[in-house]
């Protein structure tokens, strides 16, 4: 998969994480992906209802594999106490395109494991 990485100073754990979770969640990598999940994690997928723990969340990106992301592109990530945010782009293997915005909840501020995600997804044209 290609990668498109706004550059950043470095020094935001936070924002690390929810790069590698944003890259593993695209690319399906449930095994680098589960191990940051709280065991209730809910996950809601705005416009459909929510997935909550952490089986039916692995279940939910399993059934969605078969279409993986050829290319993501980061633009921003944002991080402040037990919340983050992080907006992009994917284009899929089938040529699809999708903008995307997700926001995460941690279950402390140390942001160790991830208890919520709200994903706003939205089809673009073909290129990203």
């Amino acid at each position: 998969m290609k990668l498109n990485l706004t550059p950043d100073c470095g020094n935001a754990p936070k924002k690390e994480l929810i790069k590698n979770l944003t890259i593993h969640f695209a690319s399906y990598d449930l095994k680098k992906a589960m191990p940051y999940l709280a065991d209730q994690v809910t996950w809601t997928l705005v416009g459909e209802a929510p997935i909550v723990g952490k089986q039916n969340f692995r279940e939910a990106l399993e059934a969605m594999s078969g279409n993986k992301a050829s290319e993501l592109t980061i633009h921003t990530i944002i991080t402040h106490g037990k919340e983050a945010a992080v907006k992009g782009e994917m284009l899929m293997q089938d040529g699809s395109s999708f903008g995307f915005a997700d926001f995460y909840v941690f279950t402390s501020a140390k942001g160790q494991l991830v208890k919520s995600i709200v994903s706003y997804v939205i089809a673009k044209g073909n290129s990203i």
